[in-house]
Parts: C-alpha cells; structure tokens; sequence
C-alpha cells in the first residue's frame, strides 16, 4: 500500500486516507509504520484533523484512520466544512475492506453506521479512488455491482520468497512444525479442576522457551508466542492464569528431574527441523535464567486489557521487545502483526466457522519467523479446517488470476464464506453438492457431436473420465434460458472444484433412446438416481438421449438432456445480478 501512495504521490496525487478496523493497537501500529516510511509525505493520525489544510496539501499528505463511526464523522465534517477535496482526487486505501466498511444491514434495506460514513467521506471529493485491502475477499468478491462495493479489478499480490504461509503451515500432510494437542484442552483450561495446564499447552510453553533460549545465545531479544482460545475475554483470563502458574511452577522446578527430562522432549522435537540447534545444556542453562529472572511476559490483549510495556506511553505495545506469551481473541484476529512469531497455540472452536473470520487468525504467517523452529499446536480437527480453508483460498488465488469474472468460492458445508449481514440475499446463488440439476426445457443442439463422444458409454452402468470432456460436453449442450440450466457456471465450478481438489473424480453416466415426458419434474431413473447417490464425493454428469416424441410433448426430433451433481461435501457461491 504504502509503495502504491508512493507511485501516485510522483504522479501528482496529493492527498490520502488510510483506514485501519476500529483497534488501538492497529491504527498505532499502522500509523507508525506510514510515518518511518514515508519520510516526505505529511502523516497525520485521526486526532490532527486542525493540522489538515490547504497549505499542508502541498506536500502529498496521508491521514491513518480507524473505521470507527464517531472518528469517521469528524473527518467527513472537517473535509465537508473546510472544501479541501473539492478540486482533489481522494484516494482512500481501506486496509482489512471486508470488515466493517460494508453494509452489515444490506438484508434489512438498511445501511450501517461505518458504510454510511465511508460513502459520505466519498463523496466530499470530486472524484475518488476507493482501493479495497484484504487477505480474506470472500465477502468483498460476494458484493453485487448495484452496492456500489463490488471492485472493478482485482490484483493478487504474490509473497515474497521467504513467506511462510498457508501452504508452509497448513498443507494436507502434516509437517513437523505442527504438534496435534488434545481436543478438550480448552475445556480443561476454562473449567479449572485438577488438570493445572493440560498437556498440549505445557509442551507449547516449553518449546517457546526453547525458542528464547536459541535467540539470545544468538544475541537475540525478541521472541513471541501467541495463545488463541476464544473470542470471550474470561477465557483469556483464565488461560494467562494458567500460564502464569506454569510459569511459576517451571521456575521452582528446575533442578528436578522432570524439568530436565520435559524440556529435553521438546529440546528433541525442535532439533528435528534444525539439526544444528545448540547444546541441550546450553539451551537448559538459558532457559533458567530466563525462568530465574522472570524475563517471560504474559500479556492478555484484548477489549478489556491494558498494556503497560513502555513507561513514557501506558497505550503502548511493543512486541518487538522482550519475550512475549500473548492471549486474545478478537483483537488478534485482524492486521496486528507479530514480530519474531515462533509459537503458537490455537484452541478456538465454532459451530458454524467462517472462511475469512478464521483465515485471519493466521498472524503466524509473515517473514521473519525462524523457518526450522516455528512450532504450531493445535487439535487435529482445527487443523483439517485450517488445511480445508488453505485448499480453499488456493483455489480462489487461480481463478482471481484467470479470469475474476468467473471466481466460484468452494467451501465444505460446515464452512462459510463469510457473514450473512454483507451478503445480498436477492442475488447470492448457492449451489449445494448432493443436488441433481437438469435442463428442464433443453434444446435439440450439437447432437450428432454428443453422439460421436459418449453414444458408445451407453453400455457402461458409468465411466470415469478426466474433467476436461464434461467440460466440452456441458459446452455443447443448451437449455432455453441461463436459469435453467446454466452451462458456464457448472464449468466455473467443475473448474474451480478441480483446481482446489486437483484428485477429484469424474464420473458419466450415458443412456440413449429414453421415452420421457416433457415438463413431469423429473428426468433420472430409479436405477440411475441411485447409481449417482452412491457415487457422492465425485462429479456426476448424467446424460439422457431422449427420443423426443411429440406425444410425449417434444417437437420430434431426438435430443440430449445433462443432468449434473457434483459431491456432497461442497458448496459453491456468487452473486447472480439481475435486472
């Protein structure tokens, strides 16, 4: 972004908003970053609104603001009452764009406080350039064009050489780097009993200090370790008393035999990915002294927490400093990055979880981590929904890059894309898998081409084939309106489906001279129906040459009907405009 500003700024583009979510700790984060890099630029923060005026224009200027309705409206009246965008181009960056800024009350015909304010602040200015930000765009690629939010390009920025992301923490088999806990640790955390600190999270602590004590007999400061259990600030609590305890317990323990032989396990397990890990009595010898020195802060981040790491600024945080063991939820979730991130220990849990809410819990992805003792601990079940969202996104990157028009998001049907409240429900168009959808009013097109390709399969109870020929079939065949039977979204999802799950299967079922009425509701047999049920976590396209009697309502001539079903386990979304 702030590259982006640069380039315009030498085009002579004077003036910007950059918009963070509604967190302290981001906006003062991203205004910090925007001041050390844009040395020539006039940075303002969302307090310095009398310090922006004409005059202050001559340099390009950019202001950091959060998404908060009470600092938006003061900004849209100050650019309102002062005129100063009246001969602009106002070009806004909106950092995380599908949180918040869209209208969460789409569905009840009305609009949101934040949406509001951006669309007034829009309007201040002649001409705007309004430039969506996001990691997680499902709720963004999911905006109709009559919103006024739906982007008229998307770019996808490739990660650097040394990004350690999705497919480094999240690939179908797991790595090394991924330590499976317990599934009731949370429970065991939040309901206290006999269990002081469940198992999973002793070994996470411990390998963290392992971390530490690797970065300073490298002459190392900084270590972090971020612990995400829940949204629910109580829970924090009780896991930063969990930790704290443990803390204790290790630090009056260390000249037992458990200490020892416990440490060494994860000592073990870390030089498994980093063979050249120093001497275990080293690395025991530091994490002592970390421990004998209390040098270990944990530091609950949330709504209700108060950080007090810099004495001169109580609002500061600074995890650039020191050796960190961090617990949030929410205030986690979103644009807080965190330097030196090595550990991580994940528990959250939801019945519903939504794609883009869960991907950005991800704040162990960056560039710094040390790649060989990075550790993630976390259940197993947590982790094949993370796997599943990683496919997922993989997917939505080749489609965005191929053609953007036809992106299909492909979620399982426990996961959603995003939350209902942005999402246009006149237009959304889901596609469930397990459903057989057929041309109901098909046309008689192409159908000496069809008999050439598949007419011999008609012997076949089915066949499997590579996902190319449905393809050319479902192109060759036509119905009388898109909404019967739309051809080219089954092709954008058959597509998208095979470029996230590159194994999937293909099935055809062929039969010839059927008898069928037109119009009865129904196109499939018995026999047929049940043959594709069977077949659920592979693709089904089911095609019946019909005889076309005009008994039987055709027009007498033969003709073929598709019928298509793709697995249970899938579920596909856009947006359908009309009128």
């Amino acid at each position: 972004m702030l590259g982006i500003m640069s380039a315009m700024a030498d085009e002579g583009y004077r003036f910007f908003l950059l918009l963070t979510t509604d967190n302290v700790d981001l906006q003062r984060q991203t205004y910090n970053r925007v001041k050390e890099s844009l040395t020539e630029f006039n940075v303002l923060t969302e307090k310095d609104d009398l310090l922006l005026n004409a005059s202050s224009l001559v340099k390009p200027t950019v202001v950091v603001l959060k998404k908060n309705a009470r600092v938006l409206s003061r900004w849209k009246n100050h650019l309102t009452n002062t005129g100063l965008c009246r001969g602009l181009l106002l070009v806004i960056f909106d950092d995380e764009a599908d949180s918040s800024s869209l209208n969460t009350l789409i569905n009840r015909d009305r609009v949101s406080s934040i949406n509001k304010k951006l669309t007034e602040i829009k309007a201040t200015a002649a001409n705007t350039i309004y430039i969506e930000v996001t990691a997680t765009p499902q709720a963004v690629l999911l905006q109709t064009s009559l919103s006024g939010w739906k982007p008229q390009f998307v770019y996808y920025f490739e990660p650097g050489q040394d990004y350690l992301g999705g497919n480094y923490f999240y690939p179908k088999v797991k790595s090394l780097n991924t330590i499976f806990t317990p599934d009731n640790e949370l429970d065991d955390v939040k309901d206290g009993g006999d269990i002081v600190c469940p198992w999973g999270l002793r070994r996470s602590i411990l390998s963290f200090l392992v971390n530490c004590a690797h970065k300073r007999l490298n002459g190392a400061t900084n270590c972090n370790f971020m612990i995400h259990p829940s949204a629910r600030i109580n829970i924090h609590n009780a896991f930063v008393s969990t930790v704290q305890d443990h803390l204790a317990l290790l630090q009056h323990s260390t000249n037992e035999k458990a200490f020892r032989n416990n440490l060494r396990e994860e000592w073990k397990d870390l030089q498994q990915t980093k063979p050249d890990l120093e001497d275990f009595e080293d690395i025991k010898n530091t994490v002592i002294e970390i421990l004998d020195n209390t040098e270990v802060f944990v530091i609950p981040l949330n709504s209700k927490s108060l950080v007090c790491r810099d004495p001169n600024n109580p609002d500061a945080l600074d995890l650039h400093k020191g050796f960190n063991i961090v617990i949030g939820g929410n205030t986690l979730g979103r644009g807080i990055t965190f330097p030196n991130l090595q550990t991580v220990y994940y528990c959250r849990t939801s019945k519903t979880p939504q794609a883009d809410t869960f991907w950005q819990h991800s704040r162990i992805f960056g560039y710094d981590r040390e790649r060989q003792l990075v550790r993630m601990f976390i259940p197993q079940g947590l982790y094949r929904l993370f796997s599943d969202l990683n496919a997922s996104n993989e997917m939505l990157i080749r489609q965005i890059q191929e053609d953007v028009e036809k992106v299909q998001l492909i979620y399982p049907l426990d996961i959603k894309p995003t939350r209902k409240g942005v999402i246009d429900n006149r237009y959304l168009n889901l596609l469930y898998g397990g459903v057989n959808m057929f041309a109901s009013a098909p046309l008689c097109v192409n159908v000496e081409t069809i008999n050439g390709l598949i007419a011999p399969f008609a012997t076949e109870k089915y066949v499997d084939v590579e996902s190319e020929l449905l393809i050319k079939i479902l192109r060759l065949v036509k119905s009388e309106s898109v909404d019967d039977f739309n051809t080219e979204k089954y092709i954008a999802c058959l597509q998208g489906l095979k470029s996230q799950r590159p194994q999937i299967k293909c099935k055809l079922i062929v039969r010839i001279d059927r008898d069928i009425a037109k119009g009865t509701g129904t196109l499939l047999s018995p026999n047929d129906r049940a043959i594709g049920e069977a077949l659920n976590k592979e693709v089904v396209l089911t095609m019946y040459r019909i005889i076309g009697s005009k008994d039987k309502g055709w027009d007498g001539k033969t003709l073929w009907i598709p019928n298509i079903k793709f697995p249970n386990d899938s579920c596909f979304y856009d947006m359908t405009e009309t009128g």
